[in-house]
């Protein structure tokens, strides 16, 4: 038989209800307070741990060969070393121009220019400036199945990295990301470096960061190149990008940490999520700070608000957040499944995310509470994700934990007796 779960996550609440005194509350209708009474709004902050419970932190449902990111760092916190491989399609074989009104194809050009263009996510910066280093990849590798200390890992082809990381060749670049920032990282490639990549037999490159304690996330990296073709007119310079395409990954150490037991861990590169068990079966104060009454039940008053308050906890191994975490509630429905339980519909009342810097973290559940006071069969048991709306791939490297010790902040409206004349 499927368990019934506490959880709860609860931002504010407001509601219309009756009651002070030792009486119970009654409604001649929904929103109604009884007659000769007046509306009395308090606010309560609760201790959560009789409202929810962590029944365990899982991950795993995602890898580096899944993101849409890259990370390089070195040592970041004394720990965390990731280098970004990318192998580049689309180089240029021949080049098509016009000249004097005709349109001319010219299989022998000259290289004008060629620079690696990295998109920097500047939420995701830590450590800078720093100086990014790109070196020829000396070695087949899959961006499929890539780890810090194989090149390749799939079925009858296990193939260790020579040096762990990506064993490097030639030093083709480095450019100096600024202190003050900037969404991009250019680094200027020389002719010779430019053939090497552009080689069909090319492996690619390395990305590192030669600084210790910086860590970075790009959102894409771009080889652009300007050509100038042999029989054009000198000025003539037709201009390519070669992208990465899927032909990319990040490979780091050591492993992200899994969250402590009884701590709530979402997100990250391995895409951790928290299943909770709620509990509604809950008293709040019936009447008025002045007055002295009877507790009543939750299905007793009219709720406005609700959520759960949440605190960061420390992560290990310089795998914290950097930049935002977004965050979506689900529902699960076969809870008794574990970490391999289907998830459903979101269940929160607005889009959260967590920034690196917040305090205090805050679920809205306030929609959520309503109706499964409203229908006590509806299940109980939901999963704390990072996910960003039709998007599969996990949004951010660093994983958040949070700490268990929550706290319910409560809004609700009571009825108080009008006072005789």
């Amino acid at each position: 038989m499927r368990s019934r779960f506490l959880f709860g996550l609860f931002a504010a609440f407001a509601a219309t209800a009756a009651a002070c005194s030792d009486e119970t509350p009654t409604f001649s209708g929904p929103g109604s307070f009884p007659p000769g009474s007046i509306a009395a709004t308090r606010e309560v902050i609760l201790p959560a741990a009789s409202f929810f419970r962590v029944l365990g932190s899982f991950s795993g449902y995602s890898d580096a060969s899944d993101a849409s990111y890259l990370v390089v760092a070195n040592q970041f916190e004394g720990e965390l070393n990731a280098h970004a491989l990318a192998r580049f399609r689309g180089f240029p074989r021949t080049v098509t121009y016009v000249r004097n009104g005709a349109t001319r194809t010219d299989s022998t050009f000259t290289i004008a220019e060629s620079r690696l263009v990295l998109g920097v996510d500047t939420l995701a910066v830590a450590g800078a400036p720093f100086t990014l280093q790109v070196w020829e990849a000396a070695q087949r590798w899959d961006p499929a199945t890539a780890t810090w200390t194989l090149a390749v890992d799939s079925a009858g082809d296990r193939v260790p990295w020579t040096e762990p990381g990506g064993t490097r060749g030639a030093l083709l670049g480095e450019a100096t990301y600024p202190a003050a920032g900037g969404d991009s990282l250019v680094v200027p490639l020389s002719a010779a470096a430019y053939q090497r990549l552009a080689d069909t037999l090319s492996h690619g490159v390395v990305l590192t960061v030669a600084e210790t304690g910086a860590r970075v996330e790009f959102s894409d990296v771009l080889v652009r190149i300007g050509v100038r073709p042999d029989s054009a007119s000198p000025d003539t310079i037709v201009r390519f990008t070669a992208g990465s395409g899927t032909e990319r990954v990040t490979v780091y150490t050591p492993e992200q940490p899994d969250a402590p037991p009884g701590t709530v861990g979402v997100g990250g590169i391995r895409s951790a999520r928290t299943l909770l068990e709620l509990n509604l079966d809950q008293r709040v104060p019936g009447c008025a700070a002045t007055e002295t009454c009877a507790d009543v039940p939750l299905s007793q008053v009219q709720l406005n608000q609700v959520a759960v308050l949440l605190r960061p906890a420390a992560v290990p191994r310089g795998f914290a957040a950097l930049n935002r975490v977004p965050l979506a509630l689900r529902l699960v429905v076969e809870p008794e499944l574990g970490r391999v339980a289907p998830l459903g519909q979101t269940s929160l009342d607005r889009d959260v995310s967590f920034a690196r810097g917040d305090t205090l973290l805050a679920l809205p559940v306030t929609a959520l509470t309503n109706s499964l006071i409203a229908n006590d069969s509806l299940p109980r048991t939901f999963a704390l994700v990072s996910e960003l709306p039709g998007v599969d791939s996990p949004p951010t490297f660093g994983v958040l934990f949070l700490d268990p010790d929550a706290r319910l902040r409560i809004v609700y409206t009571l009825p108080a007796r009008r006072p005789l004349p």
